[in-house]
């Protein structure tokens, strides 16, 4: 389970040489905290990090060109598959992403061809017959916390948080050296984070498997 972002604004107070709070509220560092955390969910998703992943599942209309409803949390799709309405889900067929999108006269059934543009997922051409169910893998984001009592969201994450907001924070009054010390402590944790982010993995018993 992650740590509140309490614990997350405490440590970083520690690194700064600050743990009664003179100089570094949670107020000035929160700002700070949540540009780590931005900078956190970038570097979990290029490692393809498992908690970075979603799934969202919509019955499309006969005639839409996209989602009625995305998820609120999409940053980009990875893939999509579609079937008959309520079909199971070894009927699911994977559709395909185009760039540009194929022009098809006439529509048919089926939607096969999707595509990533202007942050929206859109269909190459309408269903003409009836709903499709469309399942979405797809790149999410992971709620930013705005007040203390909130959850991070990473298990482990407070490893790379923590440091990284204490230089920013440093560097935000002009300490060059400890900003780079600080960003090295975090940088050096994040392949922590992110094996403790991976989700579960088949080993041998007795073993630790690492991806």
């Amino acid at each position: 389970m992650s740590v509140q972002a309490s614990v997350v604004l405490a440590t970083a107070r520690t690194f700064l040489n600050d743990d009664a709070a003179t100089n570094w509220t949670d107020a000035s560092l929160f700002p700070k905290f949540q540009q780590a955390h931005n900078e956190l969910q970038i570097k979990l998703r290029r490692a393809a990090a498992p908690v970075m992943k979603n799934y969202y599942t919509e019955q499309v209309a006969a005639g839409a060109v996209g989602f009625a409803t995305p998820p609120s949390d999409l940053v980009a799709p990875i893939q999509l598959w579609e079937t008959v309405n309520n079909g199971a889900i070894s009927t699911y067929a994977l559709m395909t992403e185009c760039d540009p999108l194929p022009n098809i006269i006439p529509p048919g059934p089926a939607i096969v061809y999707w595509a990533w543009v202007e942050e929206l997922v859109t269909f190459a051409v309408p269903a003409t017959t009836a709903i499709r169910q469309v399942l979405m893998r797809y790149w999410r984001a992971i709620p930013i916390p705005t007040t203390n009592t909130q959850l991070i969201g990473f298990i482990n994450g407070e490893l790379y948080l923590a440091p990284r907001t204490a230089a920013l924070a440093a560097g935000s009054v002009g300490q060059a050296n400890e900003y780079g010390v600080l960003t090295g402590i975090a940088e050096a944790s994040l392949t922590e984070v992110i094996l403790s982010n991976r989700g579960r993995a088949p080993q041998a018993p007795g073993t630790s498997t690492k991806p």
